[in-house]
């Protein structure tokens, strides 16, 4: 098990998690979806870099939470 940080505006969430867990398993989590209180339409940031979901998180990383209509569409 590893634990990981997820924040989502200025609300932080810590959870113990699988040592294989992908970035898309913790951001769709249902615990931590209702901890933090967002939607479907997010991505995954981690410092400053947006994530593919399939990535596997090492332990003790923080992954930011944003949702996609904060960012400016190209």
């Amino acid at each position: 098990m590893k634990e990981i940080i997820i924040k989502c505006g200025s609300e932080t969430y810590s959870r113990m998690f699988a040592q294989e867990a992908t970035i898309g398993q913790i951001v769709n989590d249902p615990n931590v979806r209702s901890q933090l209180g967002y939607g479907d339409n997010v991505r995954a940031l981690v410092s400053g870099v947006e994530q593919p979901l399939d990535t596997i998180v090492s332990a003790g990383t923080t992954i930011r939470v944003e949702t996609r209509a904060n960012t400016k569409a190209n």
